[in-house]
């Protein structure tokens, strides 16, 4: 089996090195945090110096960072993918940026003759499991198959470098939307002394619990819910900008986050925390819930 350098092993990551591990690939792996590097060790990968050193030592460079910043740096930086890479390398990033950032770096490692592909990932689509949006040549797609089948449950090619990316953020905005929407028929219905869980134990409707039992803590490590949605439905509204698409929903969820993200403590990324904003426009944050009189 090749070898398969990873950059970036938080959240995404570690699922990937178990996949890997699964599928027999060797893992060679980098990551800013040492405590997230020796975690990785612990998983079976081993450890590289630098993103250079990864890409020196492996056929396939994934990268699972947090955004744009961190995937621009990590291929350009004096010690980074584009100082080592060369003809015959894939690159794949599963990290949700810019969809201008897929084409850089496109262009980057074609210049080099090596290949890429734009693969972001997602768990939280209608369907279970975790699914890629892929784009990039036929040729990079073709190279990158087999190791995007033992990455993610399915996958879906979707044609030139940044059409995954525009499709993941339109994903993205639909999940945010929803639980901007959820959040706040909870509060509806709890300010007016209806208990909000008939939402989900009558109608049978898939509101978070963490709406209804008000638990703020996030679900996973690193950026947080929260911290994704704000960045992610950031790049949707430049990208539509620079095309002239409308979204006013968009614009207005988008708000939401931005002053959510203020009140989020250390320990609360998630974005269920958008609830607490609803309350606070309501006064309501921290009085108790009383049923409707009868």
């Amino acid at each position: 089996m090749p070898t398969v350098g990873l950059i970036g092993v938080g959240y995404i990551g570690k699922t990937f090195l178990d996949r890997l591990a699964d599928a027999e690939y060797d893992v060679v792996a980098y990551d800013v945090d040492d405590s997230q590097l020796r975690a990785a060790g612990d998983r079976g990968a081993t450890a590289a110096e630098s993103p250079a050193d990864v890409t020196r030592r492996s056929e396939f460079v994934v990268l699972a960072l947090p955004g744009s910043p961190e995937v621009e740096a990590v291929m350009e930086s004096d010690d980074g993918i584009l100082s080592a890479l060369s003809a015959g390398q894939t690159v794949v990033d599963a990290t949700t940026t810019h969809p201008d950032t897929s084409r850089d770096c496109e262009r980057w490692c074609e210049e080099r003759g090596a290949s890429f592909v734009e693969a972001p990932i997602t768990r939280a689509a209608p369907r279970e499991g975790a699914h890629m949006m892929v784009s990039g040549t036929d040729e990079s797609y073709e190279s990158a198959h087999g190791l995007i089948e033992a990455l993610s449950d399915d996958h879906l090619y979707v044609g030139a470098a940044g059409s995954a990316t525009v499709l993941k953020l339109a994903l993205q905005m639909r999940y945010a939307g929803q639980n901007a929407l959820d959040a706040e028929i909870v509060e509806f219905t709890r300010d007016n002394g209806v208990d909000p869980a008939h939402l989900r134990e009558f109608f049978g409707m898939d509101v978070w619990e963490q709406y209804l039992d008000r638990e703020f803590e996030q679900g996973i490590e690193g950026l947080g819910g929260l911290a994704i949605w704000h960045k992610d439905l950031g790049y949707a509204r430049e990208v539509a900008r620079e095309n002239n698409t409308a979204l006013p929903m968009n614009a207005a969820v988008h708000e939401a986050y931005k002053a959510t993200i203020r009140r989020a403590g250390p320990e609360e990324g998630h974005a269920a925390t958008l609830l607490r904003y609803w309350e606070l426009l309501n006064d309501a944050a921290d009085r108790e819930f009383q049923p409707a009189d009868r």
